[in-house]
């Protein structure tokens, strides 16, 4: 099969640079798939499972944050705030961070609180769920 360079990009460092063969990223309605030759175009990511195969034909999975991926002349940059190998999640960790999240939106605070409290539940979520889905 053909492969693609790909680059993902988290805030702070670069996660992951590459060739693969196969991209599927979380996204607004529903899994979105890449394979080599792909037109060029721009999607919104969301919290959830990034997997992809490479070259040598093994599937590797990270979860990702809220993000976006944009196609370029074969080329694919995805760009998220955060990303993890399931090795890295420390289930418990997240559990109370989801704990805490649930807890500050049901306080009544600022639009701007609940967004944020918002945004780390989904989080929270997408790693348990990535975890879960490994072990």
């Amino acid at each position: 099969m053909k492969s693609f360079k790909c680059r993902i990009i988290e805030a702070d460092n670069t996660f992951y640079a590459g060739e693969m063969v196969s991209l599927i990223v979380p996204a607004l309605d529903g899994d979105y798939g890449v394979l080599a030759m792909h037109q060029n175009v721009v999607v919104a990511i969301i919290p959830g499972l990034l997997k992809f195969q490479t070259e040598d034909g093994e599937w590797q999975e990270a979860t990702v944050s809220d993000g976006m991926m944009r196609i370029d002349d074969g080329e694919v940059l995805v760009l998220v705030d955060s990303a993890e190998w399931p090795y890295e999640i420390d289930l418990e960790r997240v559990k109370a961070k989801e704990a805490a999240a649930r807890e500050a939106m049901l306080q009544k605070k600022s639009v701007r609180e609940y967004t944020l409290a918002e945004a780390s539940l989904k989080r929270a979520v997408a790693r348990i769920k990535t975890k879960e889905m490994i072990q």
